[in-house]
């Protein structure tokens, strides 16, 4: 894995990479937002130096944008400072962290990341929108609802129109799409996110790109679920449906992670079959 870096994208706002995932870093007098703690202490731990060192003796908080572990298992590192998100991510962490770590534990690639992993809930939490300011900088932390998790919030700066997605973006790679997604809501939440005039998009996962990957995205998403809805119209049981839209989309607009068409557009056959 790539080693820590941190990369301006305006001033007061950084893109942390090297991670799983894209985090972020935003700060102002002293006083520091970091954006999703990664997968383990092993990467939050840079981080929290990273922020630490901005911070000098201002305030320090903690933001997830959903609860999926490669976001929120690092939040152990930052248990003494105040951890924000969605109330859907505290719950989904309360509830069922324990069990989800345990799968996370059961995958070859992962159970080295997250073994010393000790789930950690956010302890401040808001139900549809929630601002906060990192010296004078804005920060709008908006929910979006059920898309890529359960709970999908991004941190928005409207002062300078930058836009910490979480996993709402994928930029260049197949977006993951597992149990408990929604398409159809994620196609609603990228024509929202579009919305805002935004003019620096940082990603979940995938390089930093300009915000028209907001549309890129979503566009794919349109035609990837009118490959299903075609496919099930034209009578192919799932099976068939996943094998043969996986080289439709690849013909016409190929990302990359290609493993993980199978599962995406399994659960949009289901979603539009369930929906019929």
């Amino acid at each position: 894995m790539p080693e820590f870096s941190l990369q301006e994208i305006v001033p007061g706002a950084r893109v942390a990479l090297g991670g799983v995932c894209n985090r972020g870093i935003i700060d102002q007098g002293g006083e520091v937002l970091v954006v999703d703690s990664g997968i383990a202490a092993s990467e939050a731990t840079p981080l929290r130096a990273a922020a630490d060192g901005y911070r000098k003796e201002g305030a320090l908080y903690l933001f997830n944008t959903h609860p999926h572990g490669d976001h929120v298992y690092g939040n152990q590192v930052f248990a003494d400072r105040p951890i924000l998100a969605h109330e859907g991510v505290r719950n989904e962490l309360v509830v069922n962290g324990e069990r989800s770590l345990a799968n996370w534990k059961q995958n070859p690639r992962m159970a080295a990341f997250v073994s010393e992993v000790t789930i950690t809930p956010p302890t401040i939490t808001f139900r549809d929108k929630m601002t906060v300011f990192v010296g004078a900088i804005e920060v709008q932390l908006l929910y979006f609802g059920i898309a890529h998790s359960p709970s999908d919030s991004v941190a928005w700066l409207p002062q300078s129109r930058t836009l910490f997605a979480g996993d709402l973006l994928f930029n260049t790679i197949v977006p993951a799409m597992p149990p408990g997604s929604n398409s159809a809501n994620w196609v609603r939440a990228l024509e929202q996110l579009e919305q805002l005039g935004v003019e620096h998009a940082i990603p979940g996962h995938g390089p930093v790109q300009t915000p028209a990957a907001l549309a890129d995205l979503r566009h794919w998403f349109v035609t990837l679920r009118t490959f299903v809805g075609e496919a099930i119209a034209s009578g192919w049981d799932r099976e068939t449906a996943i094998a043969k839209v996986a080289l439709q989309i690849q013909e016409v607009a190929p990302r990359g992670a290609t493993e993980r068409l199978s599962m995406g557009i399994g659960q949009i056959f289901d979603e539009i079959s369930h929906s019929a």
